[in-house]
């Protein structure tokens, strides 16, 4: 197999304070979300919970509400909860395409600084050379 370069997917930044639902069990949180993209995003939530908690997330999108099982991760450095997406319908994963489209006709996509491309230039650097 050949090497295959890893492309992360393009977050964007979510405006207007939107919410969403968080299920885990039986109990329901608001938050705000403050980043998506394909495979997941932010959240900002009234409790932090440990990384590997499954839950679901309930997002209305212009497009219409999607929602999908979600595995909440690390929290950020702006104490927002990170997410990913671990299922979801094909209805819910047109709705948030779909959102995401015209989150990027806004220009609301976070690009790389610099500094970001650097880092990311070491870190390929450094892990070939340690691969020898």
């Amino acid at each position: 197999m050949k090497n295959q370069r890893r492309v992360r997917s393009p977050r964007f930044v979510v405006p207007n304070n939107e919410q969403a639902v968080v299920s885990i069990g039986a109990e329901k949180l608001k938050g705000t979300l403050h980043m998506l993209s394909l495979t997941g995003g932010t959240i900002r939530l009234e409790r932090r919970f440990a990384s590997g908690t499954f839950a679901d997330i309930g997002i209305q999108t212009a497009s219409g509400t999607f929602s999908a099982a979600i595995e909440l991760l690390t929290t950020t450095r702006d104490n927002a909860q990170a997410f990913r997406f671990i299922a979801m319908g094909p209805v819910a994963r047109g709705r948030l395409n779909d959102g995401l489209s015209k989150m990027r006709a806004q220009g609301l996509g976070i690009e790389k600084t610099p500094l970001d491309q650097f880092r990311s230039l070491a870190r390929r650097v450094l892990s070939v050379r340690l691969a020898k």
